[in-house]
């Protein structure tokens, strides 16, 4: 049976158009972290388990972040530059986030604020720690399936 050739030409697009790709989605995209310490001008705090369950990032679809700022919740946007060599720039729009007073120690304020100024991110080939820098701190984070 032979096609219209209308029809043969539109069933040849599909087809071509089935077997196109779509843009890989970016690495982060669908990741979980959990804030494991804060480098300031040379100094490092290490945050204890249990605080690290409550300073967590989540990279959304979309270029949406969610993000456990310790009793408060937040959101975001983000952009980053797909990573050469594991390491790429990285950008935050402002966290809006409930505003509750959290017990001390707590480290959800200089997260949300340091989130604003990164730069820079790294991510180690094994997938273990994830790194923001900004101009004044370094945020490092493992998977928080750990």
């Amino acid at each position: 049976m032979k096609l219209p050739a209308a029809l043969g030409t539109a069933t040849a697009t599909l087809a071509l158009g089935a077997c196109a790709t779509l843009p890989d989605t970016h690495p982060l995209e669908g990741t979980e972290w959990k804030l494991t310490a804060i480098d300031t001008s040379g100094s490092t705090t290490t945050l204890t388990p249990a605080l690290q369950a409550r300073h967590t990032l989540a990279f959304l679809e979309g270029g949406q972040a969610q993000v456990q700022l310790d009793c408060n919740r937040g959101r975001t946007t983000w952009t980053a530059a797909r990573p050469g060599n594991g390491a790429g720039t990285i950008t935050f729009g402002p966290v809006a986030s409930t505003k509750m007073f959290c017990p001390q120690p707590s480290f959800g304020d200089q997260l949300a604020s340091g989130l604003g100024e990164a730069q820079r991110y790294t991510v180690t080939l094994d997938g273990r720690q994830l790194v923001i820098e900004t101009p004044q701190l370094r945020f490092t984070f493992a998977p928080a399936s750990e």
